[in-house]
Parts: structure tokens; C-alpha cells; sequence
């Protein structure tokens, strides 16, 4: 039983974390897993301009009239046989996470683009003007946003692997290496396999359905999440028809009593979220390194969806109820072809509670590996002691089994 003086960090936990539950998560251990506070001193990052009709550093890009937010690092003395690495986020996070990341790729000689999904972090969040109510947001964000813009979108993992495609080809990248973390796998996977494709034309990325003319020399998934939300868990096939129904009923009521219920969730944005909740929730999910959850990290998360409005509450809810897309196993059946001759690596947080390494996509993977499954030794795997966002919990050990990878697989 949850006490009461717990139960607001609780419900921030949990607002952070069921998108993407699976086997295994334990939200009340996460809740009040032990915190430690000590200062730290954070990477800057520096952005550029992506548009096309104005010269100045805005860091926005314009796709199909909205603002996507980015952050790129050029290494000046990259000799151009490096692929460029895009970093995809999970879900409520941003480009700001990739911080250490960033900056490793780039003195290893990488150019590096950082993107913030449509509807998360400093980018659009959409929402049609007709539907909008009155309410006003009482936050003032510390750092520019895209503006939101009056249109209705349907969120999924495919339509952010077009945008990932798209911004490719704004951008002329020739090899690409696709990072993610958490649900940004599952873009990296999108985006990879072109499984967005909805007509005869080729992918930018991912060249056609078979992997001709592919622009992907890799894959490096940080705890790797199993669909855009936790649905997809019922369809392990190792559950009982019995144990189906019950997931799905389990879902429905959860879906029709909180996260398909968009006045519920915007009066907890507006009256249960505070910056110490989602401080103390991310500690949780922290656990090598919970003194790296700084004012700047706990920003990033604290102001997209305080002050995206409805834009805001609405992606959120169609994260938790719309369609989870396709589990990892199912690209691997149904692209076969194409993810077993790219190199693949995964970087996995063994504490991690959110996406367990016993769960469904983490045993998957092991047995992918320990049977070389994929042939000659494509999918590799590092575990490292760390919770869901090992690249910023455990950096040190998270880069060097990155880099590693890299530079015996990638680059030769």
C-alpha cells in the first residue's frame, strides 16, 4: 500500500514511467528509491539553425508547419568518413539528456544531430484551435519553444521515424548512425527499416523495404522499450488467452479511468507536477548517478509539459492509449533482411525498472545475442549498472561500450 505522504511522487513516477512498462517494473520501489543530492557541473550544448528562411541560430526546423527542435555538434576536424549519429529521446524527455553524449561523439569526431520528437520536449504540440478551451498556462518557460500549431495529429512511432527520415533529407546526410533510448529505439527501428513507408516511394534512410540504397550504417539502443506504450506486452506469446484478456481489460480500465481522460490529466500537469515531484521521480530512475538529475535536467521535463497546454496534455494521452506500433520482435521478423546485416548494438541498465533486462525486448536481445542470431556477430550487448538512461546515469562506462562498438563495428 502506497502511503499518503508518498503518493504525489508516486503519481509523477508514474506519469513517467507507464508508457513503457513491462515485465517486472515495481513503480512503489521506484517511488522511493533512496535519493542523494550533490552539485554537478553539465556539458553546455550549442545548436544551429535549421531554417530554411531565416539565417539565425534558431535550432527550429519546419516540418509540415511545425517546429521541430534540434541541437547539432560539428566536429571541425572531422575528416568525413565518420557517419553523422542522430539521437532519438524517450518519452517526456529531450534533447537536453543527450548532453554527455553529445559531447563524446563529438571528440571522437562525429557530427551529431539531436532531435526532440513532435509533441515532446521544445517542439510543437499540436492541437486544433476549435477544440481548445480557455485555460491559461500559469508557467512561464525558461527556454524557447516551438510554437504550437492548430492542427490534429496521431501520434505513433511511425510518424516520428518519418520525421527522423524527413530531417535526414533537409539535411543531405549521407551514412547515418540511428541512437535512441527507451521508445527513441523503436523511432531509430522506424526510421531504419522505413516501416513508415505508406506508398511506392523509397526512404530517405532506410532506401527501400529491403535495405537497397539504406543510408544506416547502425544501431545503438539504450534500453530499448517495447512499443509506444506498454500494450504491447500482451503480445508475448508465452501469455494464457486468460492472461491476454486480463492485460487488455487491465489497459482498458486504466485507459477509460485516467490516461484517455484529457481533463484528469491536465489538472495533474497543472496542480500535482511540481519541479520537486519530477525531481524525486527521476532520482528514481537515476540510479548509479541521481546527483546528475540537476535544475537543467528536471527543466527539460518540468516546462515542455507545463506549458505546452493542451498541445501537451493531448500527446500525452495519445502516447498512453493510441496503438503501440510493432514490438522490436516484430521488426526483427518482418525486416529481417535489413536488421540482420546492419550492426546493431544494445547499451542496457541492469537496474533499469522501467524496461526491465528480464523482460520481454531485454531476454529477446540476450538470446539474439548469445545465439547469433542475426549471423557473424551483428547484435551485440553491454550491460552496464545503470537505471533507464544509462548514457546520463553511467556515462563513463555507457560511452566506453559505445564507443568501443563503433569504432569495431562502424567504422573500419
Amino acid at each position: 500500500m502506497i502511503k499518503s505522504q508518498h503518493l504525489p511522487t508516486f503519481i509523477a513516477a508514474l506519469s513517467l514511467s507507464l508508457p513503457y512498462l513491462a515485465n517486472g517494473f515495481s513503480l512503489l520501489s521506484a517511488a522511493l528509491a533512496p535519493l542523494k543530492q550533490s552539485p554537478i557541473t553539465t556539458l553546455p550544448s550549442t545548436a544551429v539553425s535549421l531554417t530554411e528562411s531565416d539565417e539565425k541560430a534558431t535550432a527550429f526546423w519546419k516540418w509540415r508547419g511545425h517546429d521541430i527542435y534540434t541541437e547539432v555538434r560539428s566536429n571541425s576536424f572531422s575528416d568525413g568518413k565518420k557517419p553523422t549519429v542522430i539521437l532519438l529521446h524517450g518519452f517526456g524527455a529531450s534533447t537536453m539528456y543527450w548532453r554527455e553524449t553529445m559531447a563524446v561523439l563529438e571528440n571522437e569526431g562525429y557530427d551529431v544531430h539531436a532531435l526532440d520528437m513532435l509533441g515532446l520536449g521544445r517542439s510543437s504540440k499540436p492541437f486544433p484551435a476549435e477544440e481548445a478551451s480557455s485555460q491559461e498556462n500559469k508557467d512561464i518557460p525558461v527556454m524557447e519553444m516551438g510554437k504550437n500549431t492548430d492542427t490534429k495529429v496521431e501520434y505513433s512511432i511511425d510518424l516520428w521515424g518519418n520525421m527522423v527520415d524527413d530531417y535526414a533529407r533537409f539535411q543531405q546526410l549521407d551514412d547515418v548512425v540511428l541512437m535512441g533510448n527507451s521508445i527513441g529505439s523503436l523511432v531509430a527501428l522506424s526510421a531504419a527499416t522505413g516501416n513508415f513507408i505508406t506508398n511506392s516511394e523509397d526512404a530517405y534512410i532506410a532506401g527501400n523495404n529491403s535495405g537497397e540504397g539504406s543510408r544506416v550504417k547502425g544501431l545503438c539502443l539504450f534500453n530499448c522499450g517495447i512499443g509506444l506504450n506498454s500494450r504491447n506486452v500482451v503480445k508475448n506469446p508465452d501469455l494464457s488467452p486468460i492472461q491476454r484478456a486480463a492485460f487488455n481489460g487491465l489497459f482498458d480500465v486504466l485507459n477509460g479511468l485516467i490516461f484517455d481522460n484529457k481533463f484528469l490529466l491536465q489538472y495533474a500537469l497543472n496542480n500535482i507536477v511540481t519541479k520537486e515531484l519530477l525531481e524525486d521521480a527521476l532520482k528514481s530512475l537515476y540510479i548509479v548517478s541521481p546527483e546528475r538529475v540537476d535544475s537543467e535536467l528536471v527543466d527539460s521535463f518540468y516546462y515542455p509539459a507545463k506549458t505546452g497546454g493542451e498541445g501537451a496534455v493531448e500527446a500525452i494521452r495519445q502516447i498512453y492509449t493510441n496503438d503501440a506500433g510493432l514490438t522490436p520482435m516484430e521488426y526483427h521478423e518482418k525486416y529481417a533482411e535489413i536488421l540482420d546485416s546492419l550492426p546493431l548494438h544494445l547499451v542496457w541498465g541492469l537496474e533499469d525498472v522501467v524496461t526491465p533486462i528480464e523482460g520481454d525486448v531485454g531476454s529477446f536481445y540476450l538470446d539474439r545475442v548469445a545465439n547469433n542470431r542475426a549471423g557473424n556477430g551483428m547484435t551485440s550487448i553491454d550491460v552496464v549498472k545503470s537505471g533507464h538512461m544509462p548514457f546520463d546515469d553511467n556515462p563513463v562506462e555507457s560511452h566506453e561500450a559505445m564507443v568501443k562498438w563503433l569504432n569495431r563495428k562502424v567504422v573500419k
